[in-house]
């Protein structure tokens, strides 16, 4: 579906008097897709009719070794110290310094 313009480019291309089978891919023109099914396509047979390899059978396929740690997972690019937000400096709301705070003011 890469090579195929979406329902709004299809929209804008119309509106524009431009073939918008100009800007597909090949694999999507009409007379290709036709040519796939051209030929008939047989179900698989039972299962029991399967003929495997037995180096296909001998395969042994386990699960991932590693866990993924729980909880959301961490962004992957780190802040540089310059980009880092720095912290909110609180200051006492009765004098304005930054030193102590309303409770502790002795003004």
């Amino acid at each position: 579906m890469d090579e195929l313009p979406c329902p709004h480019a299809w929209v804008v291309l119309k509106n524009q008097q431009l073939k918008p089978s100009q800007y597909c891919s090949f694999y999507y023109k009409k007379d290709n897709l036709l040519r796939t099914y051209e030929f008939p396509v047989n179900p698989m047979p039972d299962e029991s009719l399967w003929v495997i390899p037995t180096v296909v059978l001998e395969d042994v396929v386990l699960p991932p070794k590693g866990r993924r740690n729980a909880g959301r997972p961490r962004k992957k690019r780190l802040k540089p110290p310059l980009e880092k937000e720095s912290k909110r400096a609180f200051s006492c709301s009765v004098c304005g310094q930054g030193v102590h705070n309303r409770k502790t003011c002795r003004n």
